[in-house]
């Protein structure tokens, strides 16, 4: 399951204002603003919000790898321990 991001929702109230904003156009001049600002920075947050999703993905892999050594640390460890027990 996917976790919300901050992006999620910057993403969503960009689109949301643009919207709007587009709605409110009725000149060559809008439609500029719309086509060269609102369009690339709406494509930016979509962007970075790629990006921290993949982070995100990338980071529980790395929990879980760490985990599994940690595990096998403690594995060895009693496994020496009881290897030393019954050298005695």
């Amino acid at each position: 399951m996917r976790r919300e991001s901050l992006f999620d929702d910057v993403f969503s109230m960009a689109a949301q204002c643009a919207g709007r904003f587009s709605d409110g156009v009725h000149d060559s001049f809008g439609a500029s603003i719309v086509a060269e600002v609102l369009e690339p920075i709406h494509r930016e947050i979509g962007s970075l919000r790629i990006i921290s999703e993949e982070y995100q993905r990338q980071s529980l892999i790395i929990d879980r790898v760490m985990d599994d050594a940690r595990s096998i640390q403690i594995i060895d460890r009693v496994m020496d321990d009881a290897w030393s027990i019954q050298k005695k």
